[in-house]
């Protein structure tokens, strides 16, 4: 779990990491990327995580073919709680941690969810702040600080020279003055 404030690279350090695991020659890993919001909820977030799994024998399910799945939670602290003051999106991945299974909602039977893992991000000063501490102690937790100027403008540098190279050069050539200058109204 890495936790950090807004702007600190967590999504981009994880997603990164998730494209060169799943892109090596003869990975076993695959990856889906799910965003928390204030509205997610258990169902909708069952009918995500379901949507990469198919059904493998008797009760178990697991991610298509022979492949480990490596499901990314964005802002997982983000969920609103309900009128119990839980999350249930978040007592949804917890049980699925503590158990290996969640139940089918239609038929009410016990689904065994196999090869599946979490890495997951949060800004600790949005959303709820906390996460239960039950699903909390299954992650390796990593606080993620803001770069410092240099890397800063070698990051941003990076996406808007690739993004504006198209432009006209009288356009292209603001790139960098403005990355200087954003940065520094910052500091």
């Amino acid at each position: 779990m890495l936790i950090g404030s807004a702007g600190c690279g967590k999504t981009q350090i994880s997603k990164g990491l998730l494209d060169d695991i799943t892109s090596m020659p003869n990975s076993e890993f695959t990856s889906q990327a799910i965003n928390f919001n204030f509205y997610t909820d258990s169902e909708l977030l069952q009918l995500i995580l379901e949507s990469q799994l198919e059904k493998k024998a008797g009760k178990a399910y697991g991610p298509k073919g022979k492949f480990t799945l490596i499901y990314f939670i964005d802002d997982l602290n983000m969920p609103g709680p309900d009128k119990y003051e839980t999350q249930s999106a978040i007592a949804l991945i917890r049980q699925h941690k503590d158990y290996e299974h969640w139940y089918d909602r239609s038929k009410l039977t016990l689904k065994e969810i196999k090869n599946t893992m979490y890495i997951a991000a949060m800004n600790p000063f949005a959303g709820s702040f906390t996460i239960n501490e039950r699903l909390q102690r299954h992650f390796w937790t990593a606080c993620i600080t803001m770069p410092e100027s240099p890397s800063l403008t070698t990051i941003y540098s990076a996406f808007m020279t690739k993004h504006f190279n198209k432009f006209k050069p009288a356009v292209y050539d603001l790139v960098q003055p403005i990355i200087k200058t954003t940065i520094a109204s910052q500091e």
